[in-house]
């Protein structure tokens, strides 16, 4: 029978044995060690001094006269080492049930299985046993010098094993670590079902021809995947709470490495551990889940993948009109997972990561948070940069497709900032596509020009505005590139404008400076110019009749210097 590979240090990827773990145990080693050795070298130099007592006196023994004062030494110890028993046990419960409290109830499970907390406390167990019963038997031994060397390593060695011990629990306790192991029980499950082979898939035909058990093993295996995960995410709720950034850095790390460890090894499970076993169907990710939507999930074998971006999307949602830091953080796990997806091949996966943006979208819309959706666009727009490097040429114009109808959304919602936002990340788009000379540049052109809407307001006109001027900056560049048939595409959709509208478009895009005067996220001015393409947009501009060189002379800017770009919300 094959028996499932043990996790080691490179098992897990994104994590390695701490070096600080492996200091403490060495330390922990020498100091027992050392202890242990002075225990019996004063045991030694005892009995030595009693040996040159003997001589001295030319006796043919020397008697230890005062048995009372021993007998007393023995019950003092008893009761000194019931005090250290119950002082560790009683810090140790306090603190893990703590840590339970403020990350999540698997701690005490995982401190319970630890084997160094069972050899701790045997070994304290262990030493007030033989003390015990060392007070009564010291008047059966005539020479109670071995018992009392015994009782004095004991005593010795449970003193100095408390030093490393609670280092060694507090180390323990902290987050990376109950991630850590979390992460390596829901890898465990993963290699089980993986070396597990026949004798799996045997035990989950079993299953479903009795109309499944809940204790089969492939419902245990996916119970245990299951439960690890929501534990993580459990862990970085918590921490969102709590407004610990770094522990919920960690947690996203780890729900992150085992999605890559998983996809590592995913060709190589067998096909019934993607079946959907009672567990999956109970789990609250799936419950409500539509029995059509259940069994493509199960023809993909990819309920690992969702599960996991519903563990995104629920941390997504708390951080909304909150901790922001959360969803950006979601949104880049998001990007570099859909990245790799595309990267390896797995379209499937790469749609599933799609719709979990437009889910990401729809919630920022929703709830009306402007300056979320204006990270998380540039996090979808690097999925698509990935999908034209790629070649995907269908997986663009869906996602440009998507953001035409998001964006129109958020227009009738009032937030036209992201309205805005997204015919940006439209024209970057387009610009790489030329760059790369694909066949997708016209199509994402298309879905730029039908972006702009008639203002009937003032935001709606700064909105339509910022709109034009990410068309004017296209066609600048498509005329650097010598697609004058592209420039030409955008001077037909922009003929019809007034001339104030284009005047006010032309100068904010000349005065506009390369930075934003204000720190952002993204790092980037929407309405800047290169000098390079100035000349271009010139030859843009030239084309509309009502403007000639005369027209502009002696004209005052209309906005200040470097005040051009829209203060973001």
């Amino acid at each position: 029978m094959p028996t499932a590979p043990t996790l080691s240090p490179q098992a897990s990827p994104g994590h390695a044995l701490p070096i600080r773990t492996l200091r403490t145990l060495t330390w922990s080693a020498w100091v027992v060690g050392a202890g242990l050795f002075l225990a019996l070298g004063g045991r030694w130099l005892v009995q030595g001094g009693v040996d040159l007592a003997v001589r001295v006196s030319g006796t043919e023994s020397l008697q230890i006269q005062d048995t009372g004062a021993l007998h007393e030494f023995v019950a003092t110890l008893a009761q000194v080492l019931s005090g250290v028993l119950g002082f560790t046990i009683s810090v140790v419960a306090i603190v893990v049930q703590l840590s339970a409290d403020r990350f999540t109830p698997k701690v005490t499970e995982l401190f319970l299985r630890e084997k160094v907390n069972f050899y701790i406390i045997f070994f304290l167990i262990l030493a007030n046993v033989v003390s015990l019963w060392s007070s009564m038997a010291l008047s059966i031994y005539e020479r109670p010098a071995l018992l009392i060397g015994l009782n004095l390593v004991l005593g010795t060695a449970s003193f100095l094993v408390l030093i490393p011990y609670f280092n060694f629990v507090f180390n323990f306790l902290q987050p990376a670590s109950i991630i850590h192991r979390i992460e390596q029980q829901v890898q465990q499950a993963v290699l089980s079902a993986l070396a597990s082979g026949p004798e799996w898939c045997r035990s989950s035909r079993q299953e479903h021809a009795s109309e499944g058990s809940p204790q089969s093993k492939s419902s245990l295996a996916h119970q245990r995947c299951l439960s690890a995960l929501d534990e993580i995410k459990g862990i970085a709720t918590s921490a969102i709470r709590q407004q610990e950034g770094i522990i919920l850095l960690d947690a996203l790390d780890s729900l992150k490495a085992f999605w890559l460890f998983y996809a590592a090894r995913k060709e190589q499970l067998p096909r019934n551990w993607f079946l959907l076993s009672p567990a999956l169907r109970r789990d609250p990710d799936f419950v409500s889940v539509d029995e059509g939507l259940l069994r493509q999930i199960e023809m993909e074998g990819s309920w690992v993948e969702l599960k996991i971006l519903r563990q995104y999307q629920a941390l997504f949602g708390e951080g909304l009109n909150g901790m922001r830091q959360v969803s950006t953080l979601v949104a880049i796990h998001s990007r570099e997972l859909g990245i790799r997806a595309l990267q390896t091949q797995k379209l499937m996966v790469a749609g599933w990561v799609i719709k979990f943006f437009n889910t990401y979208l729809r919630a920022v819309i929703n709830t009306q948070d402007i300056r979320t959706g204006y990270n998380l666009l540039k996090q979808y727009r690097m999925v698509a940069e990935a999908a034209l490097r790629q070649h995907h040429s269908a997986l663009v114009l869906e996602i440009v497709g998507h953001f035409r109808y998001y964006s129109l959304i958020a227009y009738k919602a009032g937030l036209f900032f992201l309205s805005e936002t997204f015919g940006f990340d439209l024209g970057l788009l387009a610009q790489l596509s030329c760059a790369l000379r694909l066949e997708t540049t016209e199509a994402i052109l298309q879905v730029l020009l039908r972006l702009d809407q008639d203002p009937e307001s003032e935001q709606q006109e700064s909105t339509l505005r910022g709109i034009r001027k990410t068309q004017v900056r296209l066609a600048a560049y498509f005329l650097s590139c010598g697609r004058e048939d592209l420039a030409k595409l955008i001077y037909l959709d922009m003929h019809h404008e007034p001339l104030v509208r284009l005047q006010i478009i032309r100068q904010e895009l000349q005065s506009t400076t390369a930075e934003f005067w204000e720190f952002t996220d993204r790092g980037e001015n929407f309405y800047y110019l290169d000098p390079v393409l100035q000349p271009y947009a010139d030859q843009f501009f030239g084309w509309f009749p009502v403007f000639s060189p005369q027209m502009n002379a002696g004209q005052e800017p209309l906005y200040p210097s470097g005040q051009g770009s829209l203060e973001l919300p």
